[in-house]
């Protein structure tokens, strides 16, 4: 059964969303975990690409957005919320990712804005109607301190 995760970020620092998701990015690289990020559109995939090459000046974390480099990296960045290939999705875009049963574990990122926090319910439903019992992890302030 694919394993969804809810994290709730609460932390009002300009920058916590991305932080946080790339904070996950590096501990999936790190656990070599081939895993696909799904953006919204192609200026969030470049803005999320250029974050993680400096988003902690101690840290690397290897990944592409170029297709034809997805095999030779841990991490993929892209924004087809339909695409199969990788067992771990994290997902930044807001839309429902699908083939969820096919997935091993599905990380949605959700921020604080009232909108997006009602997007994120109804996504919750299709993941429950899709046999799915997601889960959701609060957090409150993100660590920047941890390595």
């Amino acid at each position: 059964m694919s394993a969804v995760t809810f994290h709730l970020i609460d932390d009002a620092e300009p920058d916590a969303f991305w932080f946080y998701a790339a904070d996950l990015c590096a501990q999936a690289a790190a656990d070599e975990r081939m895993t696909y990020v799904v953006c919204a559109n192609l200026e969030h995939v470049e803005s999320f690409d250029e974050y993680l090459w400096g988003y902690r000046p101690d840290a690397f974390v290897p990944h592409t957005a170029d297709p034809e480099d997805a095999a030779h990296a841990p991490l993929f960045i892209g924004m087809d919320p339909a695409a199969g290939g990788f067992d771990y999705v994290i997902n930044l875009s807001g839309k429902l990712i699908e083939r969820v049963t096919e997935r091993e574990a599905i990380d949605e990122i959700v921020d604080a804005n009232a909108a997006n926090r009602e997007a994120a319910r109804a996504r919750w439903r299709d993941y429950q109607q899709a046999g799915v019992k997601p889960q959701h992890r609060a957090v409150a302030q993100v660590d920047r301190d941890a390595e």
